[in-house]
């Protein structure tokens, strides 16, 4: 019974919730927590630019503070 109280509480899905303009989001639902995928993905790309940044400080190239995120979303031609 216990594994079965475990596996309810911490049981992976994956939905799609309504977002803005009647448009679909990705949501992964981690037992009773929903994590909406469009902000997380921005979330994890702010620290991949800031850990990166934080790497060419330490190797003395320092760059001034949200350049890496600057330069990743420059708009192309």
């Amino acid at each position: 019974m216990l594994l079965d109280a475990l596996t309810q509480r911490f049981h992976i899905d994956f939905r799609r919730d309504d977002g803005d303009n009647g448009r679909q989001r990705p949501v992964l639902v981690v037992g009773p927590y929903p994590i909406d995928l469009v902000p997380a993905a921005d979330a994890a790309e702010r620290l991949e630019c800031d850990i990166y940044e934080a790497l060419r400080m330490d190797q003395g190239n320092p760059v001034p503070r949200g350049w890496a995120y600057d330069v990743r979303t420059i708009p192309g031609p």
